[in-house]
């Protein structure tokens, strides 16, 4: 299939926003000639679906399993799984390894196979390592949808989350835009290495500055792990005094107060550029600072890909495959800049951990 429903690329989103989005689409506007039957007389309609009852609903159990427990990052899907679950009548689940680890995700989901959920929405630690097991999940007749990450080669029925590609590509145009298309040493910081999504931003970085002076100078990995991240940026940056931008895959080491950064705030004052992804509530202390720690960050609603992803599993448990009018459901992006963080901010609802 390559159905793709893609949703444009916004400066400032709400959840209220999202619901304007309808899983079923818009119906057309002609009007339809009714049939008739051979005696002249109109032909009898065929009776329409019947909704599924509430005791029908209440048997209903979507799991939904990110990377891992402890990455914070996933905090919005969880609130949307829960409160889409209750909108729905069904029961839910949000079980997931305590770290990003695949062969612990894939326990993970053998024993939600055990169990017989009728559908999982898995983020995918490594698509190559995940496909055996959606497989043996598709066979027992679980629906099984991807966000975030995905599995392409995989036989999941769709995919909900950014394009991740342009993810790349939006924080790559920025930085050739702040830098004059002159920073050739550039370093960047990505979670699990071979994670699809974290791979596709990096492709589609790349791709975008090959016909500027940028660089990309040393690939750094933090697990998905915010300590670590942080670690990373405050040990190779000073140690690497020709360094002239990060790019950095996830908001790992925004995570953390302001002042646990103080080599990233130097290398900013000496004229460093910085580009991440991701623009949860806590980030935005960061692009506050005086320089801002970030030239931009580019966001994505992990809201909507809970909200969309259980809705679209339902609509499949109820309805059978033939329901599935999008294979890939494409987010929209949020922009993130020192002129905009503050209306920003009044759009989101505060959080730590």
């Amino acid at each position: 299939m390559s159905r793709v429903k893609r949703w444009p690329l916004v400066i400032v989103m709400t959840v209220s926003m999202l619901t304007v989005f309808s899983l079923a689409g818009c119906s057309g506007g002609a009007i339809e000639e009714a049939e008739i039957s051979a005696d002249g007389t109109p032909a009898a309609e065929e009776p329409a679906a019947e909704e599924p009852t509430v005791e029908e609903a209440k048997d209903i159990t979507i799991a939904v399993v990110p990377k891992a427990l402890d990455n914070p990052i996933f905090t919005d899907t969880a609130v949307a799984v829960e409160e889409i679950g209750k909108e729905l009548g069904i029961k839910t689940e949000y079980v997931g390894p305590t770290s990003s680890d695949a062969a612990e995700q894939v326990l993970v989901i053998e024993g939600l196979i055990e169990k017989g959920v009728d559908g999982i929405l898995i983020s995918p630690n490594d698509p190559d390592a995940l496909s055996g097991v959606i497989s043996k999940a598709i066979e027992k007749g679980i629906k099984i949808g991807c966000f975030d990450s995905d599995a392409p080669e995989s036989e999941r029925l769709f995919y909900i989350g950014t394009d991740n590609y342009e993810l790349g590509k939006v924080c790559a145009e920025y930085l050739i835009e702040v830098s004059d298309g002159e920073a050739p040493n550039t370093a960047v910081m990505t979670g699990v290495i071979g994670a699809w999504n974290h791979e596709e931003r990096i492709r589609g970085f790349k791709e975008t500055i090959e016909d500027y002076d940028i660089e990309v100078a040393s690939v750094q990995a933090c697990d998905d792990n915010i300590e670590k991240s942080v670690e990373i940026l405050n040990t190779y940056t000073p140690a690497h005094p020709e360094l002239d931008a990060w790019f950095v895959t996830g908001g790992w080491p925004f995570f953390v107060p302001v002042d646990a950064l103080p080599e990233i705030q130097k290398f900013r004052e000496k004229g460093g550029y910085f580009v991440i992804i991701d623009t949860f509530y806590p980030q935005l202390a960061f692009m506050q600072q005086d320089p801002p720690y970030a030239d931009v960050m580019v966001g994505q609603d992990f809201y909507a890909m809970g909200e969309i992803g259980v809705k679209t599993l339902y609509e499949l448990a109820i309805n059978g495959e033939d329901e599935l009018e999008d294979e890939i459901i494409i987010t929209p992006m949020e922009i993130c800049t020192k002129e905009n963080v503050g209306e920003l901010e009044t759009n989101k609802t505060p959080w730590s951990f």
